[in-house]
């Protein structure tokens, strides 16, 4: 089966589906990965061939080069998997007469969930006004027929027979609202991929991981505060301050405290006795999958919404970027780590991480799904 995976330039969203691609391969698909020029090497290191479409800063032209490429090739494949975002996907596969899966890095959207995202700003922020989605959508559609007006709403209204979501049914918020027969959930991407070595050995002492993504307002003194917290401590913290943060600007650091621009994150967390994270939904599927509790410090899109669950299911706490000193993040993180309940949940969390289908059963059932199609 020759396939056409289809997404946008964002490392997380492509990260995620790497592993099934390396699945796919194993069972003997052909599988082209359309991304931006710029990715041609990553796409390669994954397995897959790769068509590439310019890449640009603005999102609506992105969607539009690579709707221009794969409009071109799409003929030649047997399926198109495409990434939530790539809001054509399902129009695309229909005019070629193709069938097509849709994949979600995040957790599966609905009307609820899109509020909250616009609602905690970010990227999405710009489309709390109906009128703008429909403008934005109008400019990239140019014609192409759709189920609504509005990108976002044909997300949620105008779903494929099979969605892919990378996190269980038990975290998904609203999972009521989503038909087994129509969405699946694979658990956490976790697969053999390349990592960065560091110079940290594991002692005796419980481990601290702090890592907030890359871009963070004020992270000096964040990064600040979460040195003073643990310099007294009988701890050892990791911190992760992101590719372009100047280390030289943490001043008096205690032994105790190693700091890295970037960390091999899955071998972090085999370490980890808790994890400060900012609520991305690939940092929180891999800390489960080690058994690691968190303290989620949320700042736009889908992180609120992710540290609310976190603490609804009672696998950590989350608090205020803006409220937070070095004495409230000492307690709330010790308090996390020493606490039983937190604790018990976690590990219950990680079994059905470590059961769940993952990468092999996602490619299973897209494998299922065209045979079935094909009989």
């Amino acid at each position: 089966m020759n396939i056409l995976f289809i997404n946008l330039p964002y490392y997380g969203h492509f990260l995620l589906t790497t592993g099934l691609v390396q699945e796919l391969i194993k069972q003997g698909c052909n599988v082209t990965y359309l991304m931006p020029f710029d990715w041609e090497e990553r796409v390669y290191e994954s397995g897959a061939d790769f068509v590439g479409y310019e890449n640009h800063k603005k999102l609506s032209e992105q969607i539009k080069n690579a709707y221009a490429v794969a409009d071109k090739i799409a003929k030649d494949y047997n399926l198109i998997i495409y990434e939530q975002f790539f809001f054509l996907g399902k129009h695309l596969a229909e005019k070629h007469g193709k069938p097509a899966v849709r994949i979600f890095t995040a957790p599966v959207t609905n009307e609820k969930l899109m509020q909250e995202y616009i609602s905690a700003g970010g990227p999405l922020g710009i489309f709390k006004y109906k009128w703008i989605g429909k403008l934005w959508t109008k400019d990239i559609a140019k014609g192409i027929p759709m189920k609504t007006d509005c990108w976002l709403d044909e997300i949620i209204q105008n779903p494929p027979a099979l969605n892919l979501a990378y996190t269980l049914k038990e975290y998904q918020p609203y999972a009521e609202d989503f038909p087994e027969e129509q969405y699946k959930f694979l658990g956490a991407s976790v697969y053999d991929r390349k990592e960065l070595e560091i110079d940290f050995e594991k002692t005796n002492r419980p481990v601290i991981y702090i890592s907030l993504g890359t871009v963070i307002k004020g992270a000096t003194s964040f990064f600040g505060k979460c040195i003073e917290a643990f310099r007294n401590e009988r701890v050892d913290v990791i911190i992760s301050v992101g590719k372009n943060f100047s280390i030289h600007k943490l001043k008096d650091v205690p032994e105790n405290c190693k700091i890295y621009n970037e960390v091999p994150q899955l071998s972090v967390l085999r370490q980890a006795d808790i994890f400060v994270t900012h609520g991305g939904m690939n940092s929180i599927s891999e800390a489960l999958v080690y058994g690691v509790p968190m303290v989620v410090i949320p700042f736009m899109s889908d992180q609120p919404t992710n540290a609310r669950r976190i603490e609804e299911l009672g696998l950590g706490k989350k608090l205020d970027y803006r409220m937070i000193n070095s004495e409230l993040l000492r307690t709330t993180v010790l308090s996390v780590m020493n606490d039983e309940g937190i604790s018990a949940n976690v590990s219950r969390m990680q079994k059905q991480m470590l059961g769940a289908p993952g990468n092999r059963g996602g490619a299973d059932m897209i494998m299922e799904y065209y045979e079935k199609l094909s009989r």
